[in-house]
């Protein structure tokens, strides 16, 4: 009876796992504050924006990069397509440029999408991602090379 309590965790775990994969809608949407001037990045400054090697906007202001925690459906999709790294990798990359000094911190992990999009609607200089299904108008959706999130072509879509 005591080693059943031992594998409800795990299984949980799981479970929840797998129902974040079946709500996850496929495409990463990219938001900034509403106040943020910024309305379309190409995929390559995204790229350097998410590498924390673009530190600012083209109005002068730091850049606050959030990103979701593992293990989510989001930030599997981000490492694939941004990073191109997994995990493991990315954690070695973020502690290589801290050890450079070209970083001071690693960026801002945050649990959700819920989360991430609240942060960035208070914080004016924040930037982050979401599954696109959660994205409404308290923030606003950056154009990757020009197109939204459902359009045709979109950069940050799975498949």
């Amino acid at each position: 009876m005591r080693l059943k309590k031992y594998y409800i965790i795990p299984v949980l775990w799981i479970v929840l796992f797998a129902a974040a994969r079946l709500c996850y809608g496929g495409e990463i949407a990219v938001i900034v504050n509403k106040d943020n001037a910024i309305e379309d990045v190409s995929f390559r400054e995204l790229v350097r924006i998410f590498k924390m090697e673009k530190k600012f906007w083209d109005d002068g202001k730091q850049i606050y990069l959030v990103v979701q925690g593992s293990p989510s459906p989001e930030e599997e999709a981000v490492l694939k397509m941004v990073y191109k790294m997994d995990g493991q990798e990315l954690k070695k990359f973020w502690l290589a440029r801290i050890y450079q000094g070209a970083i001071p911190s690693f960026p801002k992990v945050i649990a959700s999408n819920e989360s991430v999009k609240a942060f960035v609607r208070q914080v004016p200089n924040a930037v982050g991602y979401i599954d696109a299904a959660y994205a409404d108008d308290n923030v606003k959706v950056l154009k990757i090379d020009g197109k939204l999130p459902g359009e045709d072509g979109y950069k940050l879509a799975d498949g």
